[in-house]
């Protein structure tokens, strides 16, 4: 009985922040889709760019670094002293608000000869008053650096006291802000998208806010305060540095990526961005909050001596990520073009820009399968504090992405800077699993790849079945509705299709990932009947 306490455990938090993730990843579609339709792509590149800077620390600290470090020293406190528990997270929020104040007031400043660093190549730079407008919109922005920051470890404080699901509405309350900013009328604006940068800093701040008061219920709100000399600090500090390598450099991967873009045709920016967004959604609601809330669970087992159970839980959940994951990447690989015309093709968006977004969703969906096992794996090591291994890893894929990029922009423009950024994820995930077997253990490999043999199968009939279910219901619908309408419900038929013969066949062949999650919908189902009784 007390080995099935971590799966239901890992399961209901995982499900808690899914739900929350979803909310957030609608409403993040809306707001992609406004941002498509109602400007043009000078607009969207320099939002794109200027958004960029502040994001890349959402991605550092929220999905990181800072909780990676910070949740197993936290976690341990709190089954010693609940106290001293509390004066460790003050003292790290307040060194976190001073360092972030510091950085902000830093980019803010700097922010010209940054951009030409990071912007400068010949065909950014030679649209007219493209560079100034970025400059505007980041400067604006930066402040969300500040902001996202401390939502980030509002959000790991509340994670590892077991609360998820309002931390994960916490970015649906920021979409919804920016949606808002997105709509006021352009004309009360002094540069063009200056709107959407203040909705940016103004939904940063609903976000954080959103977390603080949920804190503030659980009497766990951290306080500024100078007594930063206190037990466990040090310890998340030392393991956050080969984290904030680690994590820093993928994120400096997607500002290199800034570099190849500017030297491409206008528009690469904002398609590589909602080309992100569409890998976004599978990813969020499977692997970030799968690996969010599997962290807590495996630091616990190994505080407690249980270093097999961990073993097999982080196996169990690695092979019930690639049983959610694969479908996915497949249904990206195949319906591109159509999600992308569903989407975004109006207003200012349309086919020749659909074409190029959906290139390079078709090479992000080999990204979106890699990316989800790092994300799985990466726990691991954190677990064992042993923050440095992936640093190290994400490091040697950097490297081969800038070589491997600096020819493949050259010979094939956007999809080689698309198809450089996949090898390297690739090489990311072989490592890291070469590495995990030598240092934490043996991910019983062989176990995944029998799990394997009826997902192969299935993904098979799906993609077959969605590849030309699409085609004809589309060519079936089209001369009776309208276009964007006939192709909606085309890809919702086909999507719809396509996880009912994945999961059927999947459970026809026996495989365990498919009758756990035909168990956890019908004992969902089952709850939620009870409840309206």
């Amino acid at each position: 009985m007390e080995k099935k306490q971590p799966k239901r455990s890992v399961i209901r938090s995982a499900l808690a922040m899914s739900a929350g993730t979803m909310s957030s990843r609608v409403l993040g579609m809306v707001r992609d889709i406004l941002l498509a339709a109602l400007f043009s792509r000078t607009v969207t590149d320099a939002f794109v760019v200027a958004f960029r800077l502040p994001n890349t620390f959402r991605r550092l600290l929220g999905e990181g670094s800072l909780s990676a470090a910070f949740v197993p020293v936290f976690v341990e406190q709190m089954t010693q002293s609940p106290q001293q528990a509390k004066k460790l997270a003050q003292a790290i929020f307040s060194l976190l608000l001073a360092v972030t104040s510091f950085l902000t007031v830093l980019g803010v400043v700097f922010m010209e000869p940054l951009l030409q660093v990071l912007v400068g190549g010949q065909e950014f730079m030679s649209v007219p008053g493209k560079f100034e407008q970025t400059l505007f919109l980041a400067r604006i922005m930066f402040a969300y650096l500040f902001l996202v920051s401390t939502y980030a470890f509002f959000m790991a404080v509340a994670n590892a006291l077991g609360h998820f699901l309002v931390p994960a509405l916490g970015p649906a309350l920021f979409n919804l802000t920016f949606i808002i900013f997105a709509l006021l009328p352009q004309s009360w604006s002094r540069v063009p998208g200056e709107w959407l940068a203040w909705g940016v800093t103004v939904g940063g701040f609903a976000q954080a806010a959103l977390v603080a008061l949920l804190l503030k219920r659980l009497d766990f709100f951290p306080r500024f305060t100078l007594q930063w000399r206190v037990p466990g600090v040090f310890l998340v500090l030392r393991n956050m540095l080969p984290g904030i390598l680690g994590l820093g450099v993928h994120q400096l991967m997607a500002l290199v990526n800034l570099n190849f873009a500017s030297r491409l045709p206008e528009g690469s920016h904002s398609y590589i961005y909602w080309a992100d967004r569409l890998l976004e959604l599978p990813q969020s609601l499977i692997a970030i909050s799968l690996g969010a809330a599997l962290l807590p669970v495996l630091s616990e087992l190994l505080a407690q001596g249980k270093r097999q159970e961990m073993l097999e839980t982080s196996s169990r959940y690695l092979r019930l990520l690639l049983f959610l994951a694969l479908p996915s990447a497949v249904g990206l690989l195949v319906l591109a073009l159509p999600m992308v015309q569903v989407l975004f093709v109006r207003g200012s968006f349309g086919l020749e820009d659909a074409i190029a977004t959906a290139q390079v969703v078709q090479i992000y969906a080999l990204l979106l399968v890699v990316s989800s096992v790092g994300k799985v794996v990466v726990p691991g090591f954190y677990a064992i504090k042993n923050t440095w291994l992936p640093a190290v890893v994400a490091a040697i894929s950097l490297a081969v992405h800038i070589v491997v990029a600096s020819m493949w922009v050259e010979s094939f423009g956007l999809v080689g800077l698309a198809g450089s950024t996949a090898l390297a994820g690739v090489v990311n995930m072989v490592l890291l699993l070469f590495f995990y077997r030598r240092m934490v253990g043996a991910m019983h490999l062989m176990s995944l790849l029998k799990a394997l043999g009826p997902m192969f199968v299935g993904l098979v009939l799906m993609g077959t079945g969605v590849h030309f279910g699409y085609e004809w219901l589309e060519m079936a619908l089209l001369p009776h509705l309208w276009d964007n309408l006939a192709r909606a419900l085309a890809l919702g038929m086909v999507i719809g299709l396509g996880a009912a013969v994945y999961m059927g066949t999947c459970r026809w062949l026996g495989s365990p990932e498919a009758v756990e999650v035909f168990a956890l919908v019908q004992r969902r189902f089952q709850l939620r009947r009870k409840g309206r009784s």
